[in-house]
């Protein structure tokens, strides 16, 4: 009996042993299955990824592998006026009835590579307290173009409505634009000064009409240097008759009123120029 019993434990023992192993064997093949499919599912996901990749960078454009070039930022180049005003001037004087006179010299130079045009500018005379003495507007500048390198004028003698002490300081307002007319220069020969005590200095010379066409309203202008190269008057006329081309015509050139020291003995250069009327608008 008892040999029985031991028999059928024995036998229960081994079959629980066999379902154990079997229940084991079966969890492993389950965990073994969740195993592979997670790597399966995280394989192809990771080929999904790989693939993606693979496609943006090929539809990506294609890059350097220099170094990207970076432009410096270039300031705009402040473009200067193409002229100076390099020398001004202001004398008064009181001329033979007591009336008081003032020259205005304003010195235009043309420091660019362009014609200019100068029309008629104006100005402003102020004392040595800086009080305003007087404005003048429609000053002539001569000549009407300024080639490169040269010296144009805004120049007047007129009168003052007071006598004034100490020197005057001119503030200009000169106009000035790059030419659209031609610059035109006629020739001048025979040129002599000579002094008259009522009329002041004057000039006299021939001008030559070297182009095809008949001209008139031509301008004469002589600039007069000092010794020292600084400009001390402007003598000026204007030939209304008809120049034929080739032909000569003689002139007569002065001013309204001149300083007393501003003799024929007190030049010692000058610069002429005739040229016809022109007008430039805008």
């Amino acid at each position: 009996m008892k040999e029985g019993n031991v028999v059928k434990k024995f036998i229960a023992l081994v079959l629980l042993s066999v379902m154990i192993i079997l229940s084991l064997s079966a969890c492993s093949s389950i965990k073994r299955g969740y195993e592979d499919a997670w790597n399966e599912a995280k394989k192809q996901s990771e080929n999904e990824k790989t693939s993606e990749q693979e496609t943006t960078e090929q539809n990506a454009p294609e890059q350097s592998s220099e170094e990207p070039s970076v432009e410096p930022s270039v300031e705009p180049s402040k473009s200067s006026n193409p002229y100076e005003i390099t020398y001004t001037n202001a004398k008064t004087w009181e001329n033979s009835i007591g009336t008081t006179w003032v020259q205005v010299i304003v010195e235009i130079t043309n420091t660019g590579n362009k014609n200019l045009y100068l029309s008629s500018g104006s100005y402003d005379l102020e004392d040595e307290s800086g009080a305003l003495v007087a404005s003048q507007k429609l000053v002539s500048e001569y000549p009407d173009v300024l080639a490169p390198g040269e010296k144009g004028y805004m120049y007047e003698e007129t009168t003052l409505d007071d006598a004034v002490d100490g020197v005057l300081t001119v503030i200009p307002h000169v106009d000035v634009k790059t030419a659209k007319v031609d610059l035109i220069r006629f020739p001048v020969t025979d040129v002599s000064f000579k002094d008259d005590d009522i009329w002041g200095m004057k000039m006299i010379g021939r001008v030559e009409n070297d182009s095809k066409e008949t001209q008139n309203m031509v301008y004469v202008v002589a600039n007069l240097y000092n010794a020292n190269g600084e400009c001390i008057g402007v003598l000026s006329t204007i030939i209304t008759d008809d120049i034929a081309a080739g032909d000569k015509i003689g002139f007569e050139a002065s001013a309204l009123s001149m300083p007393d020291d501003v003799t024929s003995d007190a030049i010692a250069d000058y610069t002429i120029y005739a040229y016809p009327l022109q007008y430039q608008f805008g």
